[in-house]
């Protein structure tokens, strides 16, 4: 069985079973976008508040969850796939994520929180390498998409001191934006503006009506979150994507994808490193600080600075007692003690595993899915998932340069990225297979 035109053909080598494979699918991605215990969170921002990673339900969920992803790629997913998904490059970051634990302030802590952020990659995983047809796979985002939106707008409407923050903590000016069921505003705006694109996904391929609705009340809870971050980068992506499509040189279409993320780091985290960038912008927009980041990040990279090779180690560096019980640095004027992230995944990914882990985890997420992403066709099957892909990766790279996910456990955001990343990864290998194949298979 190969890669098809047909819209009921595999995407990529089926087991034989006679039963469905979307349901399956569609419970673990439900299950991690909305989590065990959806509507018990409480602001982000409040500093020594524990994610919801380190609530107990969630432990044992998350860890059911492991076991029961495990037994699905190894009983229901042909080996063709799960030889796709292990690549060098990941297997070369797992020692790097090894000494970051090690290095941490609380090693035993770190090794639980990176259990359950692989088990979140072990269910995009499991999650991709289910569906056995595209029409499979429209069903089980479809069901997760529409549950995750129904639950965040019954969490605004019925439940507002858990869906609408409340302008409490340090953050009072996010009074009355919508959140739904997730810690942040800018957390639900990211997810939901993922979902919009599954949601434009599913109406092109055998479900325009309801396609269409979940796209609609995605972008309309975005609004309402006040996330101005997304409602730029959204449209962003999608334009990116578009003209990439019909580029056919490899290098001219790498170089347009990957454009607009480099440019996003050089105005962002680049305008600290190099003053001179920073000095450029606000010479245009005067008191620029993109909501206190720049003070968070000339923090965190002066930190940086003094354990350059090996950084902190894993969730060691921001909300512990080594930024919270410090002296506020005179020369900034955002209070970095109560901050939980660095507000870029780059330096945290810097701060957590060291320049030279950053380095490599560029080349993991980065470098490898625009390389599977220049295999994939532009047409048929492929060419549909590998469009829907690289616009979720593309739009939740540009939002790294201004939020922390990486392998945050809880963190959706982090999940629709891992779903870009392995579904670029698992499209190309089956796209190569097929090409390879004998023409009379």
């Amino acid at each position: 069985m190969t890669l098809a035109h047909d819209h009921n053909q595999t995407w990529y080598r089926p087991i034989a079973a006679p039963r469905s494979s979307w349901l399956p699918s569609a419970l673990i991605l439900t299950i991690v976008l909305i989590s065990f215990r959806p509507f018990t969170s409480t602001d982000v921002n409040l500093p020594g508040q524990q994610s919801a990673g380190g609530d107990i339900i969630n432990q044992l969920g998350f860890g059911l969850l492991g076991l029961i992803c495990l037994y699905l790629l190894a009983k229901k997913t042909c080996s063709s796939s799960i030889n796709a998904l292990l690549h060098p490059l990941w297997i070369v970051l797992l020692p790097v994520l090894a000494i970051s634990i090690f290095n941490a302030d609380n090693p035993v802590g770190a090794m639980r929180a990176m259990v359950f952020s692989l088990i979140v990659v072990l269910a995009a995983a499991t999650a991709l390498s289910l569906p056995r047809n595209l029409s499979e796979l429209v069903s089980a985002l479809t069901m997760a998409s529409a549950v995750t939106i129904g639950l965040s707008y019954f969490a605004v409407f019925a439940f507002p001191e858990q869906g609408v923050h409340d302008g409490s903590g340090f953050e009072a000016f996010h009074d009355g934006l919508w959140r739904g069921i997730y810690d942040h505003k800018n957390i639900a705006a990211s997810v939901l503006g993922c979902l919009a694109l599954f949601g434009w996904f599913v109406a092109r391929n055998g479900k325009p009506l309801t396609g269409i609705a979940i796209a609609l009340a995605a972008l309309g809870f975005v609004v309402q979150a006040g996330s101005k971050t997304v409602l730029g980068i959204l449209p962003t992506s999608i334009l990116i994507v578009a003209l990439a499509h019909w580029v056919t040189w490899r290098p001219l279409k790498m170089f347009i994808l990957i454009l607009p993320i480099a440019l996003l780091a050089t105005v962002t985290l680049g305008a600290v490193i190099f003053p001179s960038i920073l000095d450029e912008l606000r010479s245009h927009v005067p008191g620029l600080t993109y909501t206190g980041r720049t003070d968070i990040w000339i923090f965190g990279l002066d930190s940086l600075n003094k354990s350059p090779w090996l950084g902190y180690g894993f969730e060691s560096f921001w909300n512990t007692p080594r930024v919270a019980n410090m002296v506020q640095p005179i020369d900034l004027n955002w209070d970095v003690r109560g901050i939980v992230h660095g507000h870029n995944s780059w330096l945290d990914a810097a701060l957590a595993f060291g320049i030279p882990g950053a380095v490599l985890l560029a080349a993991v997420l980065i470098l490898l899915p625009l390389i599977d992403y220049c295999r994939i066709p532009n047409s048929g099957n492929a060419g549909k998932l590998g469009n829907l892909f690289i616009t979720i990766w593309i739009f939740t790279s540009l939002g790294a340069c201004l939020e922390s996910f990486f392998f945050r456990r809880a963190d959706p955001v982090w999940f629709c990225m891992l779903i870009a990343i392995i579904g670029l990864r698992l499209t190309a290998h089956m796209s190569s297979q097929h090409i390879r194949a004998p023409k009379g298979r």
